[in-house]
């Protein structure tokens, strides 16, 4: 299985992609256009302060950021693409298949049960549990309010501790 962690992708996958691209490249110049990936390519460039860059739908891409940057991304799903961006989303995101389902859940119950029927219909099955991170993720969470309220307390005590010792 494939880690969905961007480090993995330039420290992995990337390389790997790049190997595939050079490869099919060299096959390419023997003019076998029955080769899967005859008309495959990975293309790399820096954009530029004031350059717009636009990624077809569907084709995988990874930005490393050279500086501090604001970038502005649009990944569109909609109920009208919902099917496609779903079967990508599940097998290329993995972790994120199962929180977005979570929050499908709350937000468009009939999106997360066309996820489930499309998940049965093709025999899928989903990496993540999407109830197991659910839990996780709200543990989390409490922990994080529990740490928060606890260095509150201590930044309490220490406050009154500097005033009781200044009178």
């Amino acid at each position: 299985g494939e880690d969905d962690e961007a480090v993995h992708y330039f420290m992995t996958i990337l390389p790997r992609i790049q190997s595939a691209a050079r490869e099919a490249a060299k096959r390419n110049f023997t003019g076998d256009r029955d080769d899967v990936f005859s008309d495959f390519a990975c293309y790399e460039f820096t954009q530029n302060p004031g350059d717009t860059v636009f990624i077809p739908n569907g084709w995988w891409h990874g930005v490393l950021n050279l500086t501090h940057t604001v970038g502005i991304t649009q990944n569109f799903c909609s109920p009208r693409n919902f099917p496609q961006v779903w079967k990508k989303t599940r097998t290329g995101r993995k972790m994120m298949a199962a929180k977005w389902i979570n929050q499908l859940d709350g937000k468009y119950p009939d999106l997360a049960k066309l996820a489930r029927e499309m998940n049965i219909r093709d025999n899928f099955v989903m990496r993540y549990n999407p109830e197991t991170v659910k839990r996780r993720d709200e543990h989390k969470k409490r922990m994080k309010q529990q740490r928060r309220l606890l260095l509150d307390s201590q930044q309490q005590q220490r406050n009154n501790n500097n005033n009781n010792s200044g009178s």
